[in-house]
């Protein structure tokens, strides 16, 4: 069954240290147990993604070093975050395919039976072209009233 949760997600680029190119999103979302995965699920908009995408934040009960990401719709890519181990993929979206290629470098997962915190740092590889480091930090409040 799918409950309800409030997500605060947060994509940045760190320069020497510093936040740039920061976009939050603050939005309604669901959570979900499905085999062996708790899902988080949110529509994404223009802001921090392509509208008429769907994001599901997988997140695997058995191991908090993991996170994957599917984004399914409009524009479609599924990610995988594992520290150190290098991930290619494509991105499709209507604009057209790309090739993106992540290494993390941290991969943290806090999960209470309130709350959820994902903090991902990765390098990131877009078209064969390094981009930068990046950071994507995502909390989830579980049962909460919207």
């Amino acid at each position: 069954m799918k409950e309800k949760v409030m997500l605060h997600i947060e994509a940045y680029q760190l320069v020497e240290g510093q936040k740039e190119h920061l976009v939050s999103l603050d939005t309604v979302g669901f959570a979900y147990e499905e085999q062996d995965f708790l899902y988080l699920e949110y529509e994404e908009t223009e802001l921090i993604g392509v509208k008429g995408t769907t994001t599901q934040i997988c997140l695997p009960f058995l191991d908090n070093k993991k996170v994957i990401i599917k984004r399914i719709g409009s524009s479609s890519m599924n990610q995988v975050y594992v520290k150190g181990e290098k991930y290619q993929t494509s991105y499709l979206t209507p604009y057209g395919e790309m090739s993106v290629e992540l290494l993390p470098s941290m991969v943290n997962v806090l999960k209470t039976d309130t709350y959820i915190k994902i903090t991902l740092s990765y390098d990131l590889v877009v078209s064969s072209q390094y981009v930068g480091q990046h950071q994507l930090n995502i909390e989830a409040k579980l049962n909460v009233t919207v």
